[in-house]
């Protein structure tokens, strides 16, 4: 069973990967300000949780507690993440912004372990460095060459950071019932409206397709990929889920190849290969001959089961 719930903890993760690759295709129809376009994602989010929420089965006193890790780690970490990321984007180079902002999946590994009592694994720390590194010539070569001042830095650093308290807040708060996502994603929404109403100005004319768009970026990548996110957190291991992330940028620039917007390249392949490569390495040892002789299978250590992370 544990090893089970182990796969269906990363297949949740690759599914949550594949979500995400989808925005930067989204985001690209959808002409709203930033903020905006999260203000209506969380609350179609919430929307959706709602729904679901009508057909889940619920204890009779359902737990649903908004302490400060709720507010800092869950709403706070979604907010910033992109809040964050999009300020970063307005003054520097989108490939370096987005380069700098993916170093919070090897953050997030080490802070779990450190909070698990394990000392710091080499094999880790090689496996993320090595799909991070594959992972680097795919993203500056769709740079644009423009300056990037430390402050644009800063921001995408504060971005990861984001990323690290939101996907520790799921991973140390348990099974979330749709009816506490709903919570989270409204009063993300809330939030992203009064950042959008103090730093953005509305577009003088939309379509509906701007928010038809905006509203299926809150049903996919932001709704259901983060509830996914939340189950490959808690029953994946943590390892090998966090180096996966790296496959976000790659799934991304497959859909543009797709879709004819963009073109193969050599780094694309690097990339893939070298993410591949990390992951395998910093699961090594969880991989062994099966007493039976029927080839590779996965030990019962392969799951983390350090909940107090």
């Amino acid at each position: 069973m544990a090893n089970a719930a182990a796969v269906t903890g990363v297949a949740a993760g690759l599914f949550t990967i594949g979500l995400w690759g989808s925005l930067p295709v989204l985001r690209g129809l959808a002409e709203l300000p930033p903020m905006l376009v999260a203000v209506v994602a969380m609350a179609c989010a919430a929307g959706l949780s709602a729904v679901m929420a009508r057909f889940q089965a619920l204890p009779g006193s359902e737990r649903q507690v908004f302490g400060w890790r709720y507010w800092a780690g869950g709403v706070g970490g979604l907010v910033g993440a992109l809040y964050f990321y999009f300020l970063a984007l307005e003054s520097g180079d989108p490939a370096r912004i987005t380069l700098i902002t993916y170093t919070w999946p090897l953050g997030f590994v080490l802070i779990c372990d450190r909070l698990a009592g394990r000392g710091l694994k080499p094999r880790t720390l090689v496996g993320s460095a090595v799909a991070f590194a594959g992972l680097a010539p795919l993203i500056l070569a769709d740079g644009q060459g423009l300056t990037t001042p430390v402050g644009a830095y800063a921001a995408g650093l504060a971005s990861g950071a984001s990323w690290i308290a939101f996907s520790l807040f799921l991973r140390q708060a348990g099974p979330l019932s749709s009816r506490s996502y709903q919570s989270l994603f409204a009063h993300a929404s809330l939030i992203a409206l009064g950042l959008h109403v103090v730093f953005e100005t509305m577009p003088a004319t939309t379509t509906s397709s701007d928010w038809l768009t905006a509203g299926l970026i809150g049903i996919g990548p932001y709704g259901i990929a983060f509830m996914a996110w939340g189950y490959a957190l808690r029953c994946g291991p943590t390892n090998l889920v966090s180096v996966l992330t790296y496959l976000v940028p790659v799934v991304a620039a497959v859909f543009l190849i797709a879709l004819g917007l963009s073109d193969p390249s050599t780094e694309l392949f690097i990339a893939a290969a070298a993410i591949a490569a990390g992951a395998l390495f910093s699961q090594g040892p969880w991989l062994r001959r099966s007493s039976a002789g029927r080839g590779w299978a996965v030990t019962g250590r392969w799951r983390d089961r350090s909940r107090s992370a």
